[in-house]
């Protein structure tokens, strides 16, 4: 399966410059491409089922573009033959635009006003999951959504902040002891923008979000792999114990062409040495992407230009 969350699908990226020599990216138009990645990625990979954990769309970006983008994306699940599940997260709580949505029969984009499940027998899955009902969700969803189904594999989708660490908006607050105490296999959660694994005895995941809006959000973007495998040992970390004697294990899957990443330069004296080794160890984008670098606030603005020289081709260097 894929677990994907906060497609926030229109939002343009920030933190761009323009200068002779950097790559052509358009802050508009490269979240499309990320998102068209991802589901190229996901059709093409054999997967079975998609799960979407809320922020489909973004508040200030909810047109035309966005809702047709995610009707194609819905429509090409369908027509390779794979099921999705989606919850709300505050973003699309707060636009028009899934209501506007025509659903494929293969999808189903759950309520809130009670948790609801998804029970697929021929892959011995149960999807429980509950949409937000607004931008301001304080209801702890989680604590309210129902016991396991005997015998399959049980995985929780929800849009939240849980405790509030990783977040500066609360949304459907809620701790992970309570997510351990539903007994679920796996949680497939969404609301932060970085890939986390809260622990606190749940199996659950924050897979990031498809493509990064900015120099915050730094790394590869795309989405988690969820692997349901038969009984066997340990796969090591990123694993765990699931329903009916099988394993479950998660893999990131990068699929976004342009992501962020930071310069951080104390010394000027090894200035060059250390660019060097910076831009060696960050893989190179895919065709027609880019690595969107952003210097630190400790480095000098005196690195800047040399920094733009070494960087090569399909890097951007920023200042801070």
């Amino acid at each position: 399966m894929a677990h994907l969350a906060d497609l926030h699908i229109g939002s343009a990226l920030r933190g761009l410059a323009d200068y002779p020599g950097a790559p052509a990216v358009d802050p508009h138009e490269a979240p499309y491409e990320a998102l068209r990645a991802a589901v190229r990625r996901i059709v093409g990979g054999g997967y079975q089922a998609v799960l979407v954990a809320g922020d489909v769309f973004d508040r200030r970006h909810a047109d035309a573009r966005a809702l047709a983008a995610c009707q194609d994306a819905l429509g090409t699940f369908h027509e390779a033959g794979l099921r999705t599940v989606v919850v709300s997260g505050n973003h699309d709580a707060e636009t028009p635009l899934p209501q506007k949505l025509q659903l494929p029969p293969s999808v189903r984009w759950l309520g809130a006003d009670a948790p609801e499940s998804v029970v697929w027998p021929d892959l011995g899955v149960a999807v429980h999951g509950q949409s937000v009902a607004g931008p301001d969700e304080r209801r702890d969803l989680a604590a309210g959504y129902p016991g396991r189904v005997p015998g399959t594999v049980n995985i929780g989708l929800l849009h939240t902040s849980l405790h509030g660490a990783w977040s500066r908006r609360i949304c459907a607050p809620t701790d992970p002891r309570t997510l351990a105490r539903a007994g679920y296999d796996y949680w497939a959660l969404g609301h932060v923008h970085h890939r986390l694994l809260p622990g606190a005895g749940a199996f659950a995941v924050y897979p990031g979000n498809t493509h990064a809006r900015g120099p915050g959000e730094p790394g590869g973007r795309g989405f988690t792999e969820l692997l349901i495998e038969g009984p066997g040992p340990d796969s090591g970390p990123g694993s765990g114990p699931g329903g009916a004697g099988h394993r479950i294990g998660i893999r990131q899957v990068d699929t976004a062409p342009v992501r962020y990443e930071t310069l951080h330069l104390p010394h000027r004296a090894t200035a060059e040495a250390d660019l060097r080794d910076r831009f060696a160890a960050v893989a190179e984008p895919p065709a027609g992407g880019a690595v969107i670098w952003t210097l630190s606030a400790g480095t000098p603005p005196a690195l800047l230009h040399p920094a733009r020289a070494l960087a090569g081709p399909g890097a951007m260097v920023c200042p801070a």
